[in-house]
């Protein structure tokens, strides 16, 4: 009798593993390029900047994979009354911060910058398992010595205490 319970508690598991959404936090794969601080993600963009590094800084920022399965099923413009599609609302978030990103290589790239500090001056909003923090400031010395206050990147999400570009879009 104890093996046949044993059995069917293991069925039960299998069925519910086999039956659970693909959006589940069971099932999500962790973000990649993630940092302990705010601090060491501007680090890593200014790095990549003067590296000229287009690919290590397109991989700061979140993949399609990332937006679909942490931040698509918390906005609430994926809720069905808004009718829209991830497919359009991950386009033109893609579209843009890369287009943004662009803006800043022409700027920034190849410049030896030294990092000294960073904030984020906009709102914070928070969701159930994130929060995006937006208009950060890179603070950053020039090979003048001069001291910069730069946008390099729009906003960064913090989930699960690590810190995660969001977006190049800077406005």
């Amino acid at each position: 009798m104890t093996v046949i319970k044993g059995l069917g508690g293991v069925v039960i598991a299998l069925a519910m593993t086999a039956c659970t959404p693909p959006t589940s936090p069971s099932n999500k794969t962790p973000l990649s390029n993630t940092f302990d601080t705010p601090e060491a993600l501007a680090q890593a963009v200014l790095s990549r900047l003067a590296s000229r590094d287009v690919a290590g800084l397109k991989a700061l920022a979140l993949s399609e994979s990332e937006f679909r399965d942490h931040v698509w099923p918390e906005l609430p413009a994926s809720r069905p009354e808004r009718n829209v599609p991830f497919d359009y609302a991950w386009q033109q978030m893609k579209q843009r911060s890369d287009g943004a990103l662009e803006g800043t290589l022409g700027r920034y790239g190849g410049r030896p910058l030294t990092f000294v500090r960073t904030r984020y001056t906009g709102e914070t909003t928070s969701y159930q398992s994130f929060a995006v923090m937006r208009e950060s400031e890179v603070v950053a010395v020039d090979e003048t010595g001069r001291e910069l206050v730069l946008q390099l990147f729009g906003s960064a999400m913090v989930k699960d205490g690590r810190y995660k570009l969001f977006s190049f879009v800077v406005d």
